[in-house]
């Protein structure tokens, strides 16, 4: 077991222990934001027949030889009405956009380059883009049996139109995670409850089960659990049993009444980590149970919201992703370059990161730092969007200089 471990370590150690969920199939009506667990092929070209890319005339080009000139109107092609008349020398079919080109005809002229009636039409202008303008040929976009969609796609407005495109009312998709929120300490009481001289509500199960709810999974909001260990060991038994994740809040510092750490040393036959290199959330232990039928990664939180709201979005967020499909190398918040609005404090020894928001500017991203970082804070991070990072080292940062920054929405 690693004891201290840098935040880029600690996350790809993570995400290689996290196991997909089952796969089922479900109407694509509710795929959105699912990730696909089969590749998808087109079962047919697209387009399926050469059609016209705009409303013009359908001709010969070899009747184009030079212009302006007059070609008799023999025929109509309209989108979903296709003609079975063949264009012949001298002759145009009228035809509008995503209809079917006739055949004979190599080539749509739009309505602008052309003067017609009823009767006739007389070209004025060639399409620049010469024999075969404008005309949408079949297998240009997608040819049949040629892999559309990957495993792991997450599937957006786009990609269930292009399935819906190839008529598949069903998709395999991996499963939303269940995951286990696991609240330990003596000091919690529950919402609706008045808290006595020492006492909080237990606001970090209402944090991670709607960040949970809103990263794909399905949370389950277990009973606060008691500074005792031999509690502490039944609940996270019957969480590994349920869930296909444990999350947990509390207990994984060193104090005589924290036990989620040696819990999770114990029920995984030993941890993979349990302090990382960062401000907030130093101690955050992970491992990974398993059973006789599949695996249980196992996440402890720090009791601080601050801290257990950073180490969601840097570890768990990521880890529900891999689970529903994705790759590890995605999976993590990507990193871009912002302006700093005020000056900032890192810390030594760790990497920091800081609660604010970024806000586009005309000449890029600007990052406004929340005025007091302290993790006690219980606002820091209400409305916050992004989180500022600073590097091991770097103890102080003015205002005006350049910082990665993790866009949160």
């Amino acid at each position: 077991m690693s004891d201290f471990i840098t935040v880029d370590d600690a996350l790809a150690e993570l995400l290689a222990r996290i196991p997909d969920t089952a796969v089922e199939r479900i109407h694509l009506g509710l795929g959105a934001e699912r990730r696909l667990a089969e590749s998808v092929e087109a079962p047919w070209n697209s387009p399926r027949f050469d059609n016209s890319a705009m409303d013009g005339f359908a001709l010969r080009w070899a009747d184009l030889k030079s212009v302006p000139t007059t070609l008799e109107i023999t025929g109509i092609s309209a989108a979903g009405s296709p003609s079975s008349e063949v264009v012949t020398e001298g002759q145009a079919f009228r035809i509008s956009t995503g209809a079917a080109v006739p055949s004979g005809a190599d080539t749509v002229v739009p309505r602008e380059l052309c003067d017609a009636d009823t009767l006739e039409v007389t070209v004025k202008q060639r399409p620049k883009r010469g024999e075969g303008a404008n005309i949408r040929r079949t297998g240009t976009y997608l040819k049949a049996g040629e892999a559309a969609l990957s495993p792991g796609t997450r599937l957006g407005g786009a990609e269930i139109g292009l399935l819906a495109s190839f008529g598949k009312p069903v998709v395999a998709v991996h499963a939303r995670p269940r995951v286990a929120i696991i609240s330990t300490g003596d000091e919690l009481v529950e919402l609706g409850e008045e808290p006595t001289s020492g006492q909080i509500v237990n606001s970090n199960a209402y944090m991670l089960e709607a960040l949970v709810e809103a990263n794909g999974g399905i949370p389950q909001v277990f009973p606060i659990v008691a500074d005792r260990r031999k509690d502490t060991v039944a609940t996270f038994v019957r969480a590994i049993a349920s869930c296909d994740m444990v999350l947990s809040s509390g207990g994984v510092s060193v104090g005589d009444h924290d036990h989620v750490r040696s819990v999770v040393d114990e029920l995984t036959g030993g941890m993979t980590f349990w302090k990382v290199k960062m401000k907030p959330g130093k101690p955050l232990a992970f491992g990974v149970a398993h059973l006789d039928t599949h695996a249980v990664p196992i996440i402890g939180l720090p009791g601080n919201p601050a801290s257990s709201f950073v180490g969601f979005h840097l570890f768990v967020r990521p880890a529900l992703e891999v689970a529903q499909g994705a790759s590890p190398t995605d999976a993590p918040l990507p990193r871009i370059e912002a302006s700093l609005a005020g000056p900032v404090r890192g810390s030594r020894g760790r990497r920091a990161y800081l609660a604010g928001r970024a806000i586009p500017t005309g000449h890029g991203i600007t990052f406004e730092p929340r005025r007091n970082q302290s993790s006690g804070n219980p606002a820091l991070f209400a409305d916050a969007n992004a989180l500022g990072i600073v590097e091991e080292g770097r103890e102080m940062l003015k205002e005006g200089a350049q910082i990665p920054i993790h866009l949160l929405q």
